[in-house]
């Protein structure tokens, strides 16, 4: 049981912003869940979208159980999780992506974000929203691990 991330900033967009698109994808056994290539475009306000993910999955494992229905920031992309019995599951239109151990889930989304953000977040004004909200959330998030 595994669960992938992957967040990306869309390329050609001038001078980088956190109010810049991209993509996201989840991946597990049951397939993958991707922003990108869809019609009409899902794309996202990749910076804002990944701190709203990870404050939501926060939210939700600090209950221990219930489900939240992400949706990334100006975009109709959507994946459920559900938190019970100290297992995580990922969903997109009903259909299981990856189940798997609470913990098993943080590191890997803390990997996937710890990635993106060394590779764009240095592209951002130090005086950018965007680029405080994700590090905020991003320290939050990383006290569950």
């Amino acid at each position: 049981m595994a669960i992938g991330f992957s967040f990306s900033r869309r390329a050609d967009q001038g001078t980088p912003s956190g109010f810049d698109l991209g993509d996201m994808e989840i991946s597990g056994a049951g397939g993958s869940a991707s922003s990108a290539g869809r019609q009409p475009d899902q794309g996202m306000m990749i910076f804002l979208s990944v701190a709203l993910l990870l404050d939501q999955i926060r939210q939700l494992l600090s209950a221990g159980r219930g489900s939240v229905a992400y949706c990334g920031v100006d975009s109709s992309f959507q994946v459920r999780f559900t938190v019970r019995k100290g297992e995580i599951t990922a969903a997109e239109s009903g259909r299981e992506i990856e189940k798997l151990p609470v913990q098993d889930f943080i590191t890997a989304l803390l990997a996937a974000t710890d990635d993106f953000a060394d590779r764009e977040l240095d592209k951002l004004p130090e005086s950018d929203p965007a680029r405080a909200d994700l590090l905020l959330s991003l320290a939050d998030f990383r006290k569950l691990a």
